[in-house]
């Protein structure tokens, strides 16, 4: 039987747990618009509306204190995996095979703004060229993601020992191009700026939000985002003193 030509399965791994140094429980602060009612109900009903996407599955700890994110999660139809607190790749990696992933898109639920748009034309072109790890770049802070095959995804679970390699899932991967085949896709535009933050990691950034939110229809993409500014540029100053931390 000839593998290649059976369809990939494609799964959006959602990151989330209730706690946080800076905002706990952040995944599930109020955001009301349409039928969703929190920031992880928006990244998961963005998720489940790309068409390269098959599955969405919430990969959180077992911790007692994320019963809530694994709750929320059911509530919203979504399949949940629960594993290790810190070893995020472990996690990873298991609930990519439990749930019989050939391709995991990374996403994390502090993010309520990704465009399914974008999801779908990365997936496509991940698949069109067969790379092991793509990651886009020039989207907004918390619009961006990786999209990585689950063989990458488990070499990187069996061969990475840096205790950031392990929370973070992919910086083992980044950090060997000889291993991996890498691809960037930078999806950079003037319609919407790179600089603006569109995460959720400080209270400012949840005020852009909500605001966002309470402001654009349903389901707003990018686009609109990027119109809303140039009519209101003062937006972009509400949490752009924040600063993230690389890995």
């Amino acid at each position: 039987m000839d593998n290649s030509l059976t369809p990939l399965r494609v799964g959006a791994l959602v990151q989330a747990r209730m706690g946080s140094t800076r905002l706990p429980g952040k995944s599930l602060m109020p955001l009301p618009l349409g039928s969703a009612t929190s920031v992880l109900s928006h990244v998961l009903a963005r998720a489940q509306a790309a068409k390269q996407v098959h599955a969405v599955v919430v990969a959180t700890s077992a911790l007692p204190t994320d019963d809530a994110i694994a709750h929320a999660a059911q509530a919203c139809g979504v399949a949940v995996y629960r594993g290790d607190e810190q070893d995020v790749l472990r996690r990873f990696n298991e609930a990519a095979q439990a749930h019989q992933l050939d391709v995991v898109v990374r996403l994390t639920g502090d993010n309520p703004a990704i465009d399914p748009g974008y999801l779908d034309r990365a997936v496509a072109a991940h698949l069109a060229s067969k790379a092991d790890y793509t990651l886009t770049t020039g989207l907004p802070l918390g619009a961006n993601f990786e999209v990585l095959s689950q063989q990458a995804l488990a070499a990187a679970f069996a061969q990475a020992t840096a205790a950031e390699e392990r929370e973070h899932v992919t910086p083992y991967l980044r950090r060997h191009p000889e291993l991996f085949r890498l691809q960037t896709l930078d999806f950079g535009t003037a319609a919407v700026p790179a600089t603006l933050r569109l995460t959720l990691d400080y209270p400012s950034d949840y005020a852009l939000l909500h605001l966002l939110f309470s402001t654009l229809p349903p389901g707003f993409d990018l686009a609109a985002v990027g119109k809303l500014l140039r009519l209101h540029p003062w937006l972009a100053h509400i949490n752009d003193q924040n600063t993230q931390v690389k890995v």
